[in-house]
Formats: structure tokens, C-alpha cells, sequence
């Protein structure tokens, strides 16, 4: 059974959260812990909780330790949300506009015996 974290309105822009998820994406909860703690980005420490909450949230449906069956991110998804919308003043009294860009991620985990296509990172880590 799949379990499911979002977080709204972070206020990173969703092209640096972006990057960030592609590196996530598919992979086992435990590597992917790893990797969000070797990153110096703001952004990875955010990830990092939302991953977090997404592995209590999928322990409390199925109270199944996370030791005992091995779970792996199923989808990630990062997208737009609002503007903050801000004026600079600018040389020869000119205004530009400055945009604070902010982001919706969402985090969906199952465990790899619910899925089929379980990526071989996973299948191999548990054999071993």
C-alpha cells in the first residue's frame, strides 16, 4: 500500500527543486536518504523531512517496520505554484520586476512487493 507526503507553497523555485528530485526519483528510501544528506543545497533538507513523513505516514497505514520490507520512492513530482511579485529599482529610474518563485512537491512510497516494476537498485539490495 502506497503512502503519500506533499508539501506546499516551499518557497524554492520548482527548477532547483527539480533538479534535486531527479536525483531521488525511483530509488530506494535508504540511498536516497543518503543522498539528501550529502547535499549543501536548503532545498535537499526540505526534501529530506517531506521523505521523511512519507516513510512514517507509509509505517502508520501498514505497521510494518521499515526494516523488515523494503519501500522505494513510486513517484515524485515538483510543480509551480504561486509568485511573490516585487519591484527593484533599476538605473535611469527604471522599475524591474522581481519574481519569488515557490513550488508544490508531492512524494508518493510503496513498498517493493506492491509493485511490479521495481527498479533493480531495490531487488538487488534486498538479495544481498
Amino acid at each position: 500500500m502506497e503512502a503519500t507526503a506533499k508539501l506546499r507553497k516551499l518557497p524554492i523555485s520548482a527548477r532547483k527543486m527539480g533538479r534535486l528530485v531527479a536525483l531521488i526519483r525511483g530509488k530506494g528510501v535508504v540511498t536516497s536518504l543518503a543522498i539528501l544528506q550529502s547535499k549543501p543545497q536548503q532545498a535537499a533538507v526540505q526534501l529530506k523531512k517531506l521523505l521523511l513523513s512519507a516513510i512514517s505516514n507509509w509505517q502508520n497505514h501498514n505497521g510494518v517496520d521499515l526494516e523488515e520490507v523494503p519501500i522505494f520512492i513510486k513517484k515524485i513530482t515538483v510543480d509551480r505554484a504561486g509568485m511573490l511579485k516585487r519591484i527593484m529599482p533599476a538605473p535611469r529610474g527604471v522599475a524591474h520586476r522581481i519574481r519569488k518563485r515557490s513550488s508544490h512537491v508531492v512524494i508518493v512510497v510503496d513498498s517493493a512487493t506492491n509493485f511490479a516494476a521495481v527498479p533493480r537498485e531495490i531487488v538487488s539490495s534486498t538479495t544481498t
